[in-house]
């Protein structure tokens, strides 16, 4: 009994002592996971700062390396433009030649320095082609020098082109007018232009091509599909417009032939894709000055220039250029082919014609042109009519301007083919002839140019054979060949393949 009741005492005791004993255990576990967890924590605070540290430390870097990479990048698209403005400014020094002594500025820019134009001319440069500074451009200015090659290789445009645009003259198609300028979509190759160039156009409207066209009212009759297609495929269709179009003015009295087509007849000219004519000849002031003026507004309306004529001696004397698949052609043209004068040179205040009957001002116009264009094409009106032999003073003519900056001559008035010669590598075509005139039957044909930046690619020849007031296409090889076997025998230094290319013959050939 005693000892029943002292465990009764005893037991109360120890079942404390274990749950003291529990207690003490959980709260030391309690510690311990509070403590792990607390450890984990700053792990986890710790390993956070040192990720911000490291990320902290990489944008530095990187910002440090981005800051070098710009500022590198930044010194390099300094030297490009250094390098373009410098380009630029022997561009025009090369280009602004003095025109009586053919000379260009001796002091290249890289020994001058950089001038304004040069610099702003980069600077605009550098925006409007931002992409391609850090690419074709650097490598293109790696060697320290930018000409208008390199340009074309990498831009697509040769400097001409550049150097119109950053002065504001292509900003819009008024303002590119205003300059003379016409920028034409290619049609062909995108690093070539094509230019056909025909021979006399005449349409009088009493007994010469248009009874033919009245008759059968449709060109191709006229004109065969072939020679169209040529024309109004080129780039560039170019012809002489040998009569005035009005319904004013009186035929000039003593002249034997006049001729007038009425305005009308300006949707013939559009049909065959005309794209330029030279008016520079002996008929297009046939019915006076009036019938000039008017001729001269209709072909305006008609969006078609023309050369070598105008209403005083600024316009008559004007190049016209056309910018094609980012290359600059330039034309000209002048006449001195009237033994007996009735068509007047053009004067300040009066209408007419360029003449080179004193061949200084031509000469002087075509060295200005030759400055502002890649390629550069006289026209001339002159030498005896109805004679397949050129004269003597054609080839010192032809010579003269080519010296002076033509890249090719092309002349026209003698009514028949005439010859054709390389000077110094550059041809002179004597006449070009007739293209539909009348109802003569001889050789006639379209003059076809290529035109690359580095000049002319190809030269060749279209066969065709005007007759009874058509001119009709030489489709048939025998007679091609007999035709540019005629031509080859006219010419002291061409020669002609089956394919109409025509190439000079150097010597030791």
């Amino acid at each position: 009994m005693v000892f029943g009741q002292g465990r009764e005492r005893v037991l109360p005791f120890v079942i404390k002592g274990v749950r003291t004993m529990d207690g003490e255990r959980y709260r030391r576990k309690r510690r311990e996971e509070m403590r792990e967890k607390r450890r984990r924590q700053v792990q986890r605070e710790r390993m956070m700062i040192g990720v911000v540290c490291v990320l902290l430390i990489a944008a530095i870097a990187g910002g440090a390396v981005m800051f070098w990479r710009g500022h590198q990048a930044e010194k390099r698209a300094d030297r490009v433009r250094e390098v373009i403005a410098s380009g630029y400014d022997e561009f025009l020094a090369q280009n602004t030649a003095d025109a009586d002594s053919g000379e260009g500025v001796q002091e290249t820019a890289a020994e001058a320095g950089t001038s304004d134009e040069g610099t702003g001319f980069a600077q605009w440069l550098s925006e409007k082609y931002d992409k391609e500074m850090t690419s074709g451009l650097e490598k293109a200015t790696a060697d320290g020098n930018f000409t208008s090659a390199e340009a074309y290789e990498t831009l697509g445009v040769t400097m001409h082109v550049l150097s119109d645009d950053y002065r504001g003259w292509l900003k819009d198609e008024s303002t590119s007018a205003e300059h003379n300028i016409y920028v034409r979509e290619g049609s062909g190759k995108k690093d070539a232009v094509r230019i056909s160039v025909a021979g006399d156009l005449c349409l009088e409207e009493d007994g010469f091509v248009l009874d033919k066209y009245d008759e059968v009212n449709e060109l191709e009759e006229c004109i065969s599909p072939e020679i169209l297609n040529v024309a109004q495929s080129a780039d560039i269709f170019y012809l002489n417009h040998e009569y005035t179009v009005s319904e004013r003015g009186e035929a000039l009295a003593g002249k034997l032939y006049t001729f007038r087509a009425k305005p009308e007849r300006m949707a013939l000219l559009e049909e065959m894709g005309t794209d330029l004519v030279s008016v520079a000849n002996n008929h297009i002031y046939d019915y006076g000055e009036e019938a000039l003026l008017d001729t001269l507004d209709y072909l305006e309306e008609a969006k078609i220039p023309y050369v070598g004529g105008g209403r005083d001696i600024a316009e008559a004397k004007s190049p016209v250029y056309f910018i094609v698949n980012g290359m600059k052609i330039g034309f000209v043209a002048a006449s001195n082919a009237e033994l007996t004068l009735y068509t007047p040179a053009a004067a300040e205040g009066s209408a007419g014609i360029l003449d080179a009957y004193d061949t200084a001002l031509y000469k002087q116009v075509l060295t200005e042109a030759s400055k502002q264009c890649d390629y550069l094409i006289a026209y001339i009106h002159w030498g005896p009519e109805d004679v397949n032999q050129y004269a003597g003073y054609q080839t010192e003519q032809g010579k003269e301007f080519l010296d002076a900056g033509a890249d090719i001559v092309v002349g026209g008035h003698p009514h028949v083919l005439q010859g054709m010669e390389y000077m110094d590598g550059k041809p002179v075509i004597y006449s070009m002839g007739d293209f539909w005139f009348n109802g003569e039957t001889k050789y006639t044909g379209l003059l076809n140019l290529d035109i690359s930046p580095e000049g002319l690619e190809q030269m060749s020849f279209t066969p065709c054979l005007q007759t009874g007031f058509t001119t009709q296409y030489i489709s048939d090889p025998g007679e091609q060949r007999e035709m540019f076997n005629f031509l080859e025998g006219l010419s002291p230094n061409v020669q002609i393949d089956d394919s109409g290319v025509i190439t000079e013959i150097t010597q030791g050939e």
